[in-house]
C-alpha cells in the first residue's frame, strides 16, 4: 500500500529504498516479487536487488537486503549511507524518511520540500500524520513536544480533526521539540553536521534523539501541514495509542520494555539533571496499566 502510494505522487522521488531489515526468506520474496509486478504495472525497470556493501546500479528503486534486523535507525541508516556513498546522487539535498505502514497523499513530498525551501533555517521537515482507522483525525502535526522532566513525549494538535491541522504552522513549529520519524524530510547538510540516526535506540525516542542534536547544531524543525500521510500505526510492534477507535491503548510487551528503556536513556544521555524525576515518572505508568486494566 505504501508503494503503491509512492507511485501516485504527484512529485517522485529521485530513487525509492526499501531497507528490509532481514525479514523471513518467504516474507522477502513475497514483498520483492509485490514490488517488481507494481512496478511493470507502472511501465518502470524492476527495483534492483542489493545485499549491504554492493554498490547500487543506475537505478530509481533498490532493494536492500539487511542480513539482520538492526531497528527503526539501522535500517534508516543502511539506506542513507547507501545513498550519500553514490556518486550518482550527490545532487540529492535532501532525504526522506517514510515508514513502511504510511500511505502518503499524492502532494505529501511536494509539500515537505515546500516548507522546507520556505525555511532556510530548519534542517527537518514533518507531515501531518492521521490515523488510517479515523483517516480525519490527527496523531500528530509533525512533531512532538518533550517534557524533560518526566521524558514523556506528546503529539502535537494530537486528536484534532484533520481540518484544524491546515492553520499557519509558525505557532506549532515554535512548540515542536522533536519530529516524529513516521515521515520526515531531512536535508543532507544536517546528516553532514549531526551524524546518522542513534542506533542505540533500536526503536523509539530516536527520533527524538536526533532532533535534539539537530537542534543543539543550530537546525530547526519545521512541518508542513499540507503532507498529509496516513499511518496505520504500530507496524513494527502491533501498538495501538490512546487515538484509535477501541476503548484502550494496547501495549505489547516489546514496545513497553522499549519506550521505558529508551525514555530513561534519551533523559540520561540530554537531561541528566532530571534523571530523578524521569524514574520517579515509572510509577504514574505503572498507575496507567492498573487502571486501564492492563
Amino acid at each position: 500500500a505504501c508503494l503503491r502510494a509512492l507511485n501516485a505522487l504527484t512529485a517522485r522521488p529521485a530513487c525509492v529504498i526499501i531497507a528490509d531489515n532481514a525479514s523471513r526468506p518467504a516474507e522477502r520474496k513475497a514483498l520483492l516479487e509485490g514490488w517488481q509486478a507494481l512496478r511493470r504495472a507502472d511501465g518502470c525497470e524492476p527495483p534492483a536487488f542489493l545485499h549491504s556493501g554492493q554498490t547500487p546500479p543506475g537505478t530509481d528503486a533498490l532493494f536492500l537486503a539487511l542480513p539482520e534486523n538492526s531497528g527503526f535507525a539501522g535500517g534508516n541508516n543502511a539506506a542513507l549511507r547507501l545513498l550519500l556513498a553514490t556518486p550518482a546522487f550527490d545532487g540529492v539535498e535532501a532525504f526522506w524518511l517514510l515508514n513502511t505502514d504510511t500511505e502518503p497523499a499524492p502532494g505529501a513530498l511536494d509539500a515537505l520540500c515546500a516548507r522546507l525551501n520556505a525555511r532556510p533555517d530548519a534542517g527537518l521537515c514533518g507531515s501531518t500524520l492521521c490515523y488510517a482507522h479515523a483517516p480525519d483525525v490527527v496523531q500528530a502535526a509533525g512533531g512532538c513536544t518533550l517534557c524533560p522532566l518526566t521524558g514523556r513525549t506528546s503529539f502535537l494538535m494530537g486528536g484534532a480533526a484533520r481540518s484544524q491541522a491546515l492553520a499557519a504552522p509558525a505557532a506549532v513549529e515554535a512548540r515542536m521539540a522533536c519530529l516524529v520519524g513516521a515521515s520526515v524530510l531531512v536535508r543532507r547538510r544536517v546528516l553532514r553536521a549531526v551524524g546518522l540516526l542513534p542506533e542505540a535506540y533500536f526503536l523509539y525516542y530516536e527520533d527524538a534523539a536526533f532532533g535534539i542534536e539537530a537542534r543543539r547544531a543550530g537546525f530547526s524543525p519545521a512541518w508542513a501541514p499540507r503532507s498529509l500521510v496516513i499511518h496505520k500505526e504500530g507496524g513494527s510492534t502491533g501498538a495501538r495509542g490512546g487515538g484509535h477507535a477501541s476503548s484502550k491503548p494496547a501495549r505489547s510487551r516489546l514496545m513497553d520494555y522499549l519506550a521505558i528503556r529508551n525514555r530513561i536513556y534519551l533523559i540520561r544521555s540530554y537531561y541528566p539533571g532530571f534523571l530523578p524525576t524521569a524514574l520517579a515518572s515509572l510509577a504514574g505508568v505503572a498507575l496507567n496499566r492498573l487502571r486501564r486494566g492492563q
